[in-house]
């Protein structure tokens, strides 16, 4: 399969590439004459996929890249049949290089998942309530009576807890002018 990307001539140096891929957890999933498909599990978000397709159409070198947030790969095109095996290990290593640039943009998949039960806690709450009560208020109210409970052991505490629930109620307040307009 590698040979058919790089020329039989290349094998050598492409079982030596082939060892740093899979250090780097990048695998060649498919490899013919002109293209090439590689993979890795840290391609599997839509802003990294954008970023490599960007990354990967402005090489004169590829004709064309398609990249797949789903299955985390990426297609690429050469505008030649071959390539040595730098400019593989060029190809593997600035793809490599765009997705640990991508990923600071990334929303990680625990915070989606802390959202996601925020959420549901939210809605069950108001649910539960028919309406009186949400996360934001019941956690207002226990930052408040923790608080006074505390206020006379550690009055920096209360102040503390006090200012976290005034933080809450004053992001509400945002949102809810933002809603309004």
């Amino acid at each position: 399969m590698i040979n058919a990307l790089f020329g039989l001539g290349a094998s050598l140096a492409a079982s030596k590439l082939m060892g740093a891929l899979k250090n780097q957890k990048v695998n060649v999933l498919h490899a013919s004459p002109g293209r090439v498909r590689l993979q890795c599990d840290r391609w599997k978000h839509a802003e990294t996929a954008r970023c490599l397709e960007s990354a990967f159409k402005g090489l004169s070198l590829v004709r064309e890249a398609r990249a797949t947030a789903v299955t985390g790969s990426l297609l690429l095109v050469f505008t030649g049949k071959t390539l040595t095996a730098k400019q593989f290990d060029e190809v593997v290593r600035h793809a490599v290089k765009i997705s640990e640039s991508a990923l600071p943009e990334v929303k990680s998949d625990m915070m989606k998942l802390l959202e996601t039960g925020a959420l549901g806690l939210d809605k069950a709450v108001k649910i539960q309530s028919g309406g009186h009560a949400d996360l934001d208020s019941l956690l207002v109210l226990a930052l408040l009576v923790n608080g006074g409970l505390v206020f006379a052991a550690n009055p920096s505490r209360a102040v503390s807890l006090a200012l976290g629930a005034y933080n809450i109620i004053v992001r509400n307040l945002k949102e809810e002018s933002h809603r309004a307009r």
